[in-house]
């Protein structure tokens, strides 16, 4: 079974007071290091929540950070970021999140297998408090690495 996340693209921070476009800027950070993305694709995250509200906030605490496939994406993958203290999507104290989900996909097909797996660990309610509950980067690793 292909992992969901893998462990190098999984962070936790602590710090206060930081904006959701930050957040989504960290989430994506590592794909950016790695060569997986460019700036492009978080700047297009950032404009598609400005542009089309606040849909990504997919469930209590969690924002799933994606945009349509663009051509410097290398391929289908995705990110975690717990941040210990919420931010507010967009601004709205209506769409706090806590758990910052960043999906990146070169076309239409290839993050389908991603997103399965996903929708099943999110489905999975004790599975999510139990990320949610992790106050460090190795409690947050060993939650979300969990089976």
């Amino acid at each position: 079974m292909m992992e969901v996340f893998n462990e190098q693209y999984v962070q936790y921070i602590d710090q206060e007071h930081v904006s959701w476009k930050s957040l989504i800027q960290m989430a994506g950070q590592p794909l950016l290091d790695d060569g997986l993305i460019a700036q492009e694709y978080i700047d297009e995250i950032i404009t598609t929540c400005k542009e089309k509200g606040p849909y990504m906030n997919i469930g209590p605490n969690i924002v799933l950070a994606h945009a349509r496939p663009l051509p410097s994406t290398k391929k289908a993958v995705m990110a975690l970021l717990l941040s210990k203290q919420p931010a507010a999507l967009l601004d709205d104290p209506a769409h706090k999140a806590r758990l910052w989900i960043f999906l990146a996909t070169p076309d239409d097909r290839s993050h389908i297998e991603l997103i399965q797996k996903l929708a099943t660990l999110l489905m999975d309610a004790d599975h999510v408090q139990r990320i949610l509950a992790a106050t460090s980067q190795e409690e947050l690793l060993a939650s979300v690495l969990a089976e």
